[in-house]
């Protein structure tokens, strides 16, 4: 048997917020950790993400004073769920989310404060709440990581506020709109952006690490200062097994090919395939690329398939956790319509030129309406619009292009006008003879909307009715702040695709993140989280931080029972 080059308890593959979970608990019980990332960047897709958690029950919803019980947190995600999720998984995860949590404020640099605003995304289901269960990141000093802070992802483009600085999730609802309070908040934003201008020099970036980035950098620095190592460019190619049982691996660091024994075992958590275009093609609805994903350019589906290879079984792989998106000249990115959807005086239609469902409805539930308007009109080449009018372009954001009393029309650069993201026209009619669809239909489309709008109602598709619909909304627009004519000339258009943040479909795993084969029962020494895995919310989303939450819960429960296992070094129990 071919020797090893080096020896360790635990091999984490992967860097997002499910690999350091595991390498943070992991090395707390006493193991010999090793994490690799096979990119330059440690963060993942997590990195770019809002970084939220979604707990219900909480300890800071207590503090807020909102109540809630872990009974309702089932009670909801038994809901929402339709069944597909086994009981025993969902109190699992009421019950350890909230342990896991406590457990990294008291033991980490990782900080978590309730929104108790934001709702979660069926807050009218039963045992939902109106706010609360997503929990937001506490902006960090990345100035701590020095050097590592130029190895940390950075945040995705349309995070940052006039592409400088980052906010929190509490503050971006009072970024919306160009009102007074915005017009002073953002000026305060920009006096603390430039107080940091020494910072900045120093390091080559902003240092105020917000959503993800002050999670991924919370998590990184206190890897760091467990003395962790986090190898970079190291990609794992095959996985080694004595028998039925995983003992290490094989890796290619830099080029040189090394193996490495994993005496309590491999965790895979190198996220979803969102960026492979064989696999999305293999198990998704159709139409699927990878240019409409907003995940990490290294979500390849490298783990899956390596636990795949190993016997495991497979599951979701035909979800994401989609969201509806734009495609903006020179962005590596899509942009995700989570603020305009929800926004007055706009609305979406197909390529017919009718509305197909409720535009604020959770994004995950808008791109499942893009595809059912698929299935409905079979047609081979769908497209779909947003399209929205002078009062929508005046005071609201669409992608990259600022409110109109921000950036007027005259304005915009050159990459977003014409049509080559922007549409413009002083009529309906011009409007559609640029979208080359059929201008009667929008017409009677609109006319209908409007009719609705004014009395605040939705008959059609029941937009506004949810506090999740309103909670982007313009509370300036009565009655329903959903809700908003489209009247008021020049009228606008952006193209809009199904879009994703990432796959949610990938190896199956039990209540201890072990991979299991077909047959159920567990590869031993092999361990799987966060988007590498099946999503313990099913083909659903609970509430923003519905990601994050089982992937930090998922890797620290991998290392548990990691910790647990006999191992050649003898017996390590989990500390409790």
């Amino acid at each position: 048997m071919a020797e090893w080059d080096r020896t360790v308890d635990l091999l984490v593959m992967g860097s997002g917020a499910a690999g350091m979970a595991a390498a943070v608990r992991a090395h707390d019980l006493g193991l010999d950790v090793l994490l690799v990332e096979k990119s330059e960047l440690y963060g993942g897709n997590s990195a770019m993400s809002g970084g939220v958690c979604w707990v219900a029950n909480n300890p800071g919803m207590a503090k807020e004073g909102i109540p809630d019980s872990d009974e309702d947190g089932f009670t909801y995600l038994k809901h929402i769920t339709k069944g597909e999720v086994p009981d025993e998984m969902l109190w699992l995860y009421i019950h350890e989310s909230k342990r896991v949590l406590a457990y990294l404020h008291a033991n980490t640099h990782v900080r978590y404060v309730p929104l108790a605003k934001y709702t979660d995304y069926y807050p009218e289901a039963p045992g939902g709440r109106s706010g609360g269960r997503s929990m937001d990141p506490v902006p960090f000093d990345g100035a701590a990581l020095r050097e590592d802070l130029l190895r940390l992802r950075r945040p995705h483009p349309q995070s940052q506020i006039l592409g400088k600085f980052g906010i929190t999730a509490r503050e971006a609802q009072a970024a919306i709109g160009v009102g007074f309070k915005t017009m002073v908040f953002m000026a305060w934003q920009m006096f603390l952006y430039m107080l940091r201008h020494f910072k900045r020099k120093r390091w080559g970036r902003d240092t105020k690490l917000c959503a993800g980035n002050s999670l991924m950098g919370r998590l990184l620095y206190s890897l760091r200062e467990r003395g962790v190592p986090a190898w970079r460019k190291t990609s794992v190619t095959e996985l080694v097994f004595e028998g039925d049982r995983v003992v290490g691996a094989v890796l290619d660091k830099e080029g040189e090919r090394l193996r490495v024994r994993a005496n309590r075992g491999v965790v895979l958590a190198a996220g979803g395939f969102s960026r492979n275009l064989e696999m999305r093609q293999q198990y998704q609805r159709r139409p699927i690329t990878t240019e409409w994903t907003a995940g990490t350019p290294s979500n390849t589906g490298d783990a899956i398939r390596m636990g795949r290879d190993a016997g495991g079984a497979l599951g979701l792989m035909d979800e994401a956790w989609w969201t509806p998106v734009s495609l903006v000249p020179k962005s590596p990115f899509s942009w995700v319509l989570v603020v305009e959807k929800s926004l007055p005086h706009g609305l979406f239609v197909n390529q017919a030129g009718k509305r197909f469902t409720n535009e604020a409805a959770p994004y995950i539930d808008v791109v499942n309406g893009m595809y059912d308007d698929v299935a409905k009109t079979g047609a081979s080449d769908p497209r779909w619009f947003h399209i929205f009018d002078a009062s929508y372009r005046k005071s609201s954001v669409a992608g990259p292009v600022a409110p109109g009393k921000v950036m007027p029309d005259k304005q915009l650069p050159r990459r977003y006008r014409d049509g080559k993201y922007l549409y413009r026209a002083d009529t309906i009619e011009e409007l559609c003879e640029q979208l080359k669809i059929p201008a009667a239909t929008v017409k009677a489309t609109i006319a209908r909307f409007n009719e609705y709008a004014r009395k605040g109602e939705d008959p059609d598709f029941n937009r506004g009715w949810s506090a999740q619909d309103r909670y982007y909304g313009d509370p300036n627009v009565k009655p329903n702040c959903s809700l908003g004519p489209i009247e008021t000339a020049p009228f606008y258009a952006v193209q809009i695709y199904p879009g994703d943040l990432g796959t949610k479909g990938g190896l199956l795993t039990d209540a201890h993140a072990r991979v299991l084969r077909e047959d159920g029962q567990p590869i031993a020494g092999l361990y799987a989280a966060g988007n590498t895995t099946a999503s313990v919310m099913g083909r659903t989303y609970p509430g923003a931080g519905g990601t994050i939450g089982p992937a930090l819960t998922f890797g620290f429960l991998a290392a548990e029972d990691a910790a647990a296992q006999l191992g050649d070094t003898g017996t390590q129990e989990a500390a409790q």
